[in-house]
């Protein structure tokens, strides 16, 4: 009986924390589904122009930091949302090979009717964590993905919410 007993303990606290991780995926793809409801666009795209609003004339090499991305993924963002006229590339009067970024008044429009937060609910809340549970939690983390073996380094760079 004991040992059945703590087998039942030493499964509970892996299981509550499996809770907490569907907790945050299902919060996270609720907050991309509400933001394609309303205003039509995925969750990567409308931190895009949020980061385009909120920085004058936004570099794509910006953008791609900003956002955490590789550059060619922001481009391909960006080719989307030029495409379907959220945003306008302009050439450097100076420097003909950068590109600044703005948005149009249909992406003035998105971003006015859009649920907040812009950026996406699981990368505002990590920005508003304390920096030493950040730590933490980055450190725990990380042993988290080395005991599962995981060969998914370059998804670090893909943006959760992509459509």
């Amino acid at each position: 009986m004991n040992a059945l007993k703590t087998k039942s303990a030493m499964t509970a606290k892996p299981l509550e924390t499996l809770k907490l991780f569907r907790i945050i995926f299902k919060s996270v793809n609720r907050h991309f589904h509400d933001v394609e409801k309303a205003v039509g666009i995925g969750g990567a795209s409308l931190w895009a122009l949020a980061e385009v609003a909120g920085s004058d004339n936004i570099t794509v090499t910006k953008l791609a930091q900003n956002m955490s991305v590789y550059q060619s993924t922001a481009s391909n963002l960006i080719d989307k949302l030029v495409l379907d006229n959220y945003l306008v590339r302009t050439k450097d009067t100076l420097d003909r090979r950068v590109v600044h970024l703005s948005l149009t008044d249909k992406g003035k429009d998105v971003l006015k009717n859009a649920p907040l937060p812009h950026r996406g609910i699981l990368p505002d809340a990590l920005m508003r964590l304390n920096p030493a549970t950040l730590e933490r939690l980055n450190e725990h983390l990380g042993e988290l993905i080395s005991i599962m073996d995981s060969k998914q380094s370059s998804a670090a760079f893909e943006p959760l919410g992509l459509s």
